[in-house]
């Protein structure tokens, strides 16, 4: 019976990232990968004109392949190509980019976006009309007369309804 190989531990603990990044290339195929980055920057390019109406549908070689709604937005693409391709190439470099190809056909819908969270509107803070011990002791500890003055004054005013 053939003896095991020992496992060399001496480069020390490597990141788990590497470890799932090779099981996934060995699962999945290197043309779904790079598509998947390609999406994920096109979902970053933040054009909403584009939205709902071109998506990349294939990564072919070193080509993408986009389908778009209707010829008026493909002719459209095709004049701003190669900006387009300079954008998705930085967002995406793993991806490995050397051309785009468009084709007219249907454009999956686009997914839900969540809505951003509106801030909500604080009123102005509550004060009493006296000082707290905690603020007359602040206060104190001041040593400019005039800006310990300037300082109660701004503490009264605030404390008035």
């Amino acid at each position: 019976m053939a003896r095991r190989p020992r496992r060399s531990f001496a480069r020390g603990p490597q990141p788990l990232a590497d470890a799932v990044w090779k099981l996934v290339k060995t699962i999945v195929p290197d043309h779904m990968v790079r598509l998947v980055h390609v999406r994920a920057a096109w979902e970053r390019l933040n054009l909403p004109w584009l939205r709902g109406r071109a998506y990349p549908l294939a990564v072919m070689k070193d080509e993408v392949i986009v389908v778009v709604e209707d010829s008026q937005y493909h002719h459209e693409l095709m004049y701003s190509r190669d900006d387009l391709l300079h954008k998705l190439q930085q967002l995406a470099p793993e991806a490995r980019l050397a051309g785009l190809r468009f084709r007219l056909g249907a454009v999956p819908p686009p997914a839900p976006r969540t809505p951003a969270r509106t801030a909500v509107a604080l009123g102005p803070p509550t004060m009493t009309a006296e000082p707290s011990e905690a603020t007359s002791r602040a206060l104190s500890d001041v040593v400019d007369p005039e800006l310990r003055q300037a300082i109660a004054g701004a503490r009264i005013r605030l404390g008035r309804p």
